[in-house]
């Protein structure tokens, strides 16, 4: 694994992290933490919410113009400096989810994908799968 990309414990002592990432403070609102993330040259934004849960079942939610996307259960993130890019995700048995946030404000959501098709060998796995699979490979790496 590269020493740009970790994973960490999804909590309050970790946030710096994002912040960092994108450059932006998180405010604390009555039950949750947010942040909006604005590219100017597109024109969109997109606004993060985290809502921390004492037992670890975190829930990050997304909101754009035209979707609003949700992680239940979310324990861990990983960053990638070089990608500028967060990935949340969640583990249940051998399926894993994750919602990719970028610094330039995409996001994407991979859900209930086998493990084994992140390890798998990519030449055959179809485009749709290859997606989730190349995408979210790097939590197998960790």
């Amino acid at each position: 694994m590269d020493n740009n990309e970790y994973k960490k414990v999804l909590n309050s002592e970790s946030f710096s992290v994002l912040e960092k990432l994108f450059d932006v403070k998180l405010i604390k609102n009555e039950i949750s933490y947010s942040f909006t993330i604005t590219n100017p040259k597109l024109k969109n934004s997109i606004a993060l919410d985290i809502f921390l849960d004492a037992d670890g079942d975190n829930l990050v939610s997304v909101y754009s113009e035209n979707s609003h996307l949700q992680l239940q259960s979310c324990r861990y993130f990983i960053i990638s400096q070089m990608l500028e890019e967060i990935i949340f995700y969640t583990e249940n048995g051998d399926m894993v989810s994750g919602l990719i946030i970028s610094k330039q404000g995409d996001c994407s959501l991979y859900s209930n994908v086998d493990k084994k098709t992140l390890s798998s060998d990519f030449l055959n796995l179809n485009s749709e799968k290859l997606l989730s699979a190349v995408a979210l490979s790097v939590i197998e790496s960790i």
